[in-house]
């Protein structure tokens, strides 16, 4: 795997030995204001096409006669660019801290999708749009920003991705009412152009406010990355968490990317489908308000379960495609997503070592991103073939069950695992 061998990724041998390792913290934190920005890249990486493409769908279908198969396809491609590219992001934040990711994302990111924009059939244009939101998503992701706002705030790194997800429950609140505003007043291609646009105004915030990040464990982000994801992945926990994640992701991304084109084939407005998609998103934030209390009580496995099974409910309220009906499920679906997202975090990351948070947390993203991908080409496909969002809503719905059924709710320990590497003088020993 040469991604992992390159010397940009991997990380000098270190000089300490010990087989049990302390995080120092950093000479100059930039504290909430850096984890206020991480919220602002956040929003602008989900908002300009995790959100804001299902927007789009409708209109560049009736405009140059895709089909949905398609623009789902390219949708479920971005997806999976983020995933795989998960790793990639992950180790760039081990390394470098927010400067290499965020770079990244601004410059190849933002251009390409911008790129796209002008492009007059729909191969190109599934290329360089889902490879720029890919690249967007690898680098913006709550996968990245909750591992670097847990580094920019170690005194309190539970409430720092609870803040971090407060902020970036503002999404879809503001993305879904904006870009359906966009193409009822431009062309879509304009909206799209914005949307690019705002891409890199977030990256260059977090650029200027949130540059740390980067692994503060004396041995640093382990010399071979391929390892660490071994080691992870030897852990039937982890695994299992996995692939509840993965399920979950599934139902997610689909019923976030056609919420607005099936309450609109049931015959609501546009405007009003994308206010109800952005009061789903409004609502995540009730899922996320003294959600560190909650956890300090509960745990966060029994929530986690409950976010799956309250969402679940949630999203049957698509299949009566209402306005009292949207209303519920934007409160039940928007909670139980608002608590899962930083409810997935906090679980993950006391799973995993801390020297390597950022690549294992990517880790974790590319199984999200993977799944996640997949959940859109099967709706698109569904509906293609039976002319009737029903069945994809059904899927999402089992979906959803059956991840709340399969989460371990066993909360795991309240701290990262310390990393541990292994004493050169005893190469055999299983330290940790």
């Amino acid at each position: 795997m040469y991604l992992f061998r390159c010397p940009l990724l991997t990380a000098a041998p270190s000089p300490m030995t010990s087989a049990t390792t302390t995080t120092e913290p950093s000479a100059a934190k930039p504290g909430w204001a850096g984890v206020a920005a991480l919220g602002l890249v956040t929003i602008t990486s989900f908002g300009s096409w995790f959100y804001g493409f299902g927007v789009l769908i409708a209109p560049i279908h009736d405009d140059v006669g895709w089909s949905t198969t398609s623009l789902g396809l390219t949708y479920g491609a971005a997806q999976v660019l983020t995933g795989v590219g998960a790793f990639f992001g992950g180790r760039l934040l081990d390394r470098f801290g927010g400067v290499a990711p965020f770079t990244l994302q601004a410059v190849a990111g933002g251009g390409l999708m911008l790129a796209a924009t002008w492009a007059g059939n729909v191969l190109l244009f599934g290329v360089l749009y889902s490879v720029g939101a890919g690249i967007t998503g690898a680098t913006g992701f709550y996968h990245l920003t909750t591992a670097a706002a847990a580094r920019l705030r170690p005194d309190r790194p539970d409430r720092a991705i609870a803040v971090l997800t407060v902020i970036g429950a503002l999404c879809s609140p503001i993305y879904l009412p904006f870009t359906a505003w966009m193409v009822s007043v431009w062309h879509w291609r304009t909206a799209a152009r914005v949307l690019s646009g705002l891409v890199v105004v977030g990256a260059v915030s977090a650029l200027m406010f949130a540059r740390g990040g980067a692994s503060e464990n004396r041995t640093g982000p382990s010399s071979s990355p391929m390892d660490a994801i071994r080691s992870a992945m030897s852990e039937r926990s982890v695994r299992r968490m996995l692939a509840v994640y993965a399920v979950a992701a599934m139902s997610f991304s689909s019923v976030l990317v056609y919420q607005v084109p099936v309450l609109t084939g049931a015959g609501m407005g546009l405007g009003t489908a994308g206010a109800i998609g952005g009061f789903r998103g409004f609502c995540q934030i009730f899922g996320r308000v003294g959600l560190t209390g909650a956890v300090g009580r509960h745990g966060t496995g029994p929530l986690l379960r409950l976010a799956y099974v309250t969402s679940s409910i949630g999203v049957a309220f698509l299949l009566i495609a209402n306005v009292p009906a949207g209303l519920a499920y934007g409160v039940l679906a928007g909670a139980g997503l608002g608590a899962s997202v930083p409810l997935q975090a906090m679980y993950a990351r006391t799973q995993f070592d801390d020297g390597d948070l950022g690549l294992l947390m990517g880790m974790q993203g590319a199984a999200i991103g993977v799944a996640g991908g997949l959940g859109p080409l099967m709706g698109g496909v569904t509906r293609d073939l039976t002319g009737s969002w029903t069945p994809t809503v059904v899927l999402s719905i089992g979906a959803l069950m059956i991840a709340g059924w399969l989460l371990d709710p066993t909360t795991p320990e309240s701290e990262p695992r310390p990393t541990v590497k292994p004493d050169p003088q005893h190469p055999q020993e299983e330290l940790g």
